[in-house]
């Protein structure tokens, strides 16, 4: 199993007690896996599909396990399956509380230490779906090291559009504020790859891709999907082109020899580079990085 969650462009989502679909679900092309213990299973089955994280397949992407929500009777004996078997990563739905996520990581720590896995290796990903959560995602990302992106909760008929009481809109305006505060918290408090969650529209890839170039343009690194088909769209918007990275290699190229000669400040293409620019180009090579990493990582598979 996939020891660490690495930085995803796209995760997809499968049914927790559906472990027949997470070959499907790498052959989308995702970088990640979310095994769905919270909606896609109903009330009945959910200690089965508990219990089933125990016989988890291996695959080559880190599998994460959405728990129920932490007030629910179900959060903790979610988190104890899935620390026993040593996920790649909790998703916490309806995340609001810094409080209960330093008892979250706590209560990991122990788990990874009684059955012998990497301390610290359970990284968590926090599902931002209400007005409360909104408010609370900069605390909530410093109470946990373990915290390596949020999900921005962007769905159309979600709980996030439902608590606000905003109309939802292919544009995003009523969301506007709510998903440039969680970008600028996450951003304030260090957190370098936030995403955005689903598109609940899975026969319409021209409005999956307008949201993830909005998404894109706040600053989110990132998106998850609900169907194989949207996972291609995702990456292909979350992934620099060949174009952007050979521009800003050559920026960087041009600014580091001018640094070594004592300038910080020189033209390239007619317009003006500085560090600010050149930490830019870094991002987008960085990302470009992640993605041909990710890609090798599927023709391995």
């Amino acid at each position: 199993m996939e020891a660490s969650l690495h930085h995803p462009r796209s995760m997809i989502f499968i049914p927790g007690h559906r472990h027949d679909l997470i070959p499907k679900a790498v052959r989308s092309g995702a970088d990640a896996v979310i095994v769905d213990l919270e909606d896609a299973v109903a009330a009945s089955e959910k200690p089965k599909a508990r219990a089933g994280l125990a016989e988890l397949p291996d695959a080559p992407i880190p599998l994460v396990v959405r728990a129920n929500a932490p007030d629910t009777e179900f959060f903790w004996d979610d988190v104890v399956a899935a620390g026993r078997a040593g996920v790649a990563g909790l998703l916490i739905p309806k995340a609001e509380s810094p409080t209960v996520l330093r008892e979250l990581d706590g209560a990991l720590r122990a788990l990874e230490m009684s059955f012998g896995h990497e301390t610290g290796a359970i990284a968590l990903a926090l599902l931002i779906e209400s007005a409360a959560g909104v408010r609370a995602t900069y605390d909530m990302i410093r109470s946990s090291d373990r915290v390596a992106t949020v999900l921005f909760g962007s769905g159309e008929q979600g709980d996030l559009v439902a608590d606000l009481g905003v109309e939802w809109t292919p544009e995003g305006t009523g969301l506007m504020h709510a998903r440039s505060k969680v970008l600028l918290d996450a951003r304030a408090a260090g957190l370098d790859h936030p995403m955005d969650a689903v598109f609940m529209d899975f026969r319409n890839p021209d409005g999956l891709r307008a949201e993830c170039e909005l998404a894109l343009r706040l600053g989110y690194r990132g998106k998850v999907g609900i169907h194989p088909s949207q996972i291609p769209i995702i990456n292909e918007v979350f992934t620099p082109t060949e174009q952007e990275v050979a521009h800003n290699r050559r920026i960087l190229e041009e600014f580091d020899r001018a640094v070594a000669e004592g300038e910080a400040s020189i033209s390239v293409d007619g317009r003006m580079v500085d560090y600010a620019v050149a930490r830019v180009a870094r991002t987008v090579l960085a990302r470009a990085e992640l993605a041909e990493r990710a890609a090798s990582r599927q023709e391995d598979s």
